[in-house]
Parts: structure tokens; sequence; C-alpha cells
């Protein structure tokens, strides 16, 4: 570790393991201090778990005997500077077609110790635990307008994978207005999927869904599936699901999902092949606003830079983009 915080010669510098007895409500202040501008409702309330799992002894107690086997940001490392916790990185766990990797989150710096190689260092060293602990990769995401957090992960031997942009639709949207001339006479047509769509609906979902980049989400394609035995996972699973269909001249254009959560925004799952996505978007999205009595936010989760004007033409706007990176740490073959 040592040649890791050479280069910040303080002597007061410290960079050691994240502990969750001792941390947690620490590095929830820290993250909520340098992402204040950037969280949503969703990221206010995980901050606000932060605090209340700090105060909770039984919850601290088990999440220091598990917190590098289950995927929670439950371990890292943290940078001191005089007893003040100044940095944090948090490393989740979690495996994808059998290979162990780990997520880099909640990379934080107090603004007052920026620019002196914290992130570089907590970065280095989450890359050297990763390995020592038999991973096969490390993976990250950074917002697309973080240009200095980019170039610093692009100089440690990281890729760029792919971007993904969340659209969301909250309660101020606008309502829509009723549907023109134009749509009803477009010959686009709406329908509940049936069985037969659900082979096309499944390779969508696949292809705009990777196990990859959706793992953290509460993504389930048998959840989705429009047949009995689709019926019966969500029963047994207690999920809420409402599915719409577009076809024109009988041929499906796509299928849209609204699965509901209690704690967190409504998400909308959206399959539909790139030659008919701007118009299975444009169709589906106000087709589902207008059938839902919008009780709070709804997100989409979708390949940036695609459907843009479809999206917005229904009253989502851009919460974000993530640029999803990856750096190889052993090769498994």
């Amino acid at each position: 570790m040592s040649a890791i915080t050479s280069p910040l010669t303080s002597p007061a510098s410290h960079l050691r393991p994240f502990d969750v007895r001792r941390d947690l409500n620490a590095v929830a202040d820290l993250v909520e201090a340098c992402f204040a501008d950037t969280l949503d409702e969703d990221g206010q309330r995980y901050v606000e778990q932060m605090h209340s799992a700090a105060r909770n002894p039984s919850y601290l107690r088990w999440a220091a005997n598990v917190a590098d086997h289950i995927s929670m940001p439950l371990s890292g490392y943290v940078w001191e500077e005089n007893g003040y916790l100044a940095g944090n990185l948090s490393l989740i766990p979690f495996t994808v077609q059998g290979q162990k990797r780990y997520l880099i989150a909640n990379v934080a710096v107090d603004p007052v110790y920026r620019r002196k190689g914290i992130a570089r260092a907590l970065t280095n060293i989450a890359l050297e635990h990763a390995r020592n602990r038999g991973a096969s990769a490390v993976w990250l995401h950074v917002r697309e307008e973080n240009i200095p957090a980019f170039d610093l992960y692009l100089s440690l031997g990281f890729v760029e994978l792919a971007r993904r942009t969340t659209w969301e639709s909250n309660l101020k949207s606008p309502p829509l207005a009723p549907l023109g001339e134009s749509w009803q006479s477009s010959g686009v047509t709406f329908t509940s999927p049936r069985s037969q769509h659900w082979p096309q609906q499944r390779a969508c979902l696949e292809r705009i869904y990777p196990p990859e980049l959706t793992w953290h989400f509460p993504f389930n394609l048998n959840a989705l599936r429009p047949d009995l035995w689709g019926g019966i996972y969500r029963f047994l699973a207690a999920i809420d699901v409402r599915q719409w269909a577009a076809e024109r001249e009988r041929k499906l254009l796509g299928v849209l999902s609204w699965q509901v959560h209690t704690d967190h925004a409504d998400h909308l799952w959206l399959a539909s092949t790139p030659e008919n996505e701007e118009l299975a978007i444009a169709a589906l999205l106000p087709h589902a606003r207008r059938q839902l009595a919008q009780r709070k936010r709804m997100v989409v989760d979708y390949p940036a830079g695609r459907g843009v004007q479809a999206f917005q033409d229904a009253n989502f706007h851009l919460l974000q983009t993530l640029i999803w990176m990856e750096v190889k740490i052993k090769d498994q073959g």
C-alpha cells in the first residue's frame, strides 16, 4: 500500500479498508456532499438508507461479516486526512456467466482534497483487491459529463463498453394530448402481448438489457413472459407488471412492460428491433401513459443516442447518461 500512497506526501494521509461499523455514516455524508447536484429521488433515498443503517447495530454486525460476498456496497476503501474521511470508493462483488467481477461505485473525494491523486490511489487499490480475489474484471460507470473521471479511468486501463441513458417521466410532466388523426391513420394498433410475441420480445430484451449491464436492475425475463408460466412466476414472486404490444399490419413493432415498485421509481422495459424502435417508442410510451394513472416517477434505461426524439415527444426527459467501463484482471480462458 505504501507504493500507492507515496505520491500523497502528507504524513496525516492514510488509505485503509472501509469499515462499515465506523465509516458508513461518514461515507453517506461524503456521497451526499459530492453528488448533491446529481442525486435524484432514488439517490437521496439511498443516502438516507445508509444513514439509517449506520444507526442500526444489528445491521452493522451482519454487514461486517458478509461485505465481500454479496452485491451490496459494504466493502471498499477510504482516504483519511487528519482523521477526516476525505475520500471513498465502494466495491460491489457480482457474478455474470459464472465469472466473479467487481463494480466500483461511490467514488467520492471531498472538493477540498481533489487533484491530489486520491481518486487514482483508491482506484489502484481497488484493482489490487479484485486481482487478489481472483476476479476476472472490474467494472464501473461514470456520468457522461464527468470528463476528468472518464480520463482518469482511461489512464488506468479501463475501456468503454457502452453508454446508457436513463429517461424519466414524472408527475410534473405535462399531460399528453389525445391521439391525432395522423396516429389514428398510421395503422398502428395496440394489444396485450401474446405467446407468439414472446420469442421476438425476449430476443429484443436480451439485446437491449444484457446481463453485464443490468444485473443490478430489478429485471427478470420470467416476469415479462406473456404466457401462463409468466403469470405463475409473477404471482409467486408478487411482481406487478402490465404490458402493451404495438402492431402494424399484424407485425409486431415492440412491447412495453411497466413494472411497479413500492420504494423506487417504476421501471419501463422496452423491447423492439432497431429498425422499429423509433416508431415503437413514439407509439408505446404515450399509449402507456394514457392507460396509467401515473402515481410516481417512471424511468426507462436505454442505449444512449437511440430513440431520443421519440422519448422527448412522449414527455420523457434525459435524467443521465452513464458510460460503462471495464478493465480485465485475469484471463479466465
